[in-house]
């Protein structure tokens, strides 16, 4: 990883965070080997440097209801590309939005539904923002990993 500015103790703090942000300090104190204190000052400073942005819930969509989980790939004017992304984002029902440093196909999102009604939707308004839409897939399973290289070395 070259020149990180970060050391074995913040990647094995991140992985751990990966696995599951509820891990609590005290855990990740144990897995670590190092103080809950060491943890607790870890996470405020990797969180102010913006390395951790937030936490998240991994969520089973289908168990809440929401039954369609669907992704679209877009074009937009590159000059226009990010803000279209982030008014894509303000979308109702729409999670994520990737913005790619391509000309075409440039912003991917995914978004959650209960009926084709809602992917109507989100399409007409990814539409009028002028967005073009290049491919819409309905996803069935969705499937994630920490990243590797933060795994402590004696896992």
């Amino acid at each position: 990883m070259g020149d990180s500015p970060l050391d074995d103790v913040d990647r094995s703090i991140l992985h751990h965070l990966q696995e599951n942000a509820r891990n609590t300090v005290t855990d990740i104190a144990t897995e670590v080997g190092v103080s809950g204190n060491t943890v607790r000052n870890r996470m405020e400073e990797l969180e102010k440097n913006g390395i951790i942005r937030g936490y998240s819930v991994d969520i089973d969509y289908k168990e809440a209801g929401l039954d369609l989980h669907f992704a679209f790939t877009c074009t937009a004017p590159i000059s226009k590309r990010e803000d279209l992304a982030r008014d894509i984002l303000a979308i109702p029902g729409v999670i994520e939005v990737r913005e790619f440093m391509t000309g075409q196909e440039n912003i991917y999102l995914e978004a959650l539904g209960t009926d084709a009604e809602d992917i109507t939707r989100i399409a007409h308004e990814i539409d009028e923002l002028g967005a073009e839409i290049h491919i819409e897939r309905l996803i069935r399973n969705d499937f994630s990993n920490p990243f590797d290289p933060f795994r402590p070395s004696d896992e």
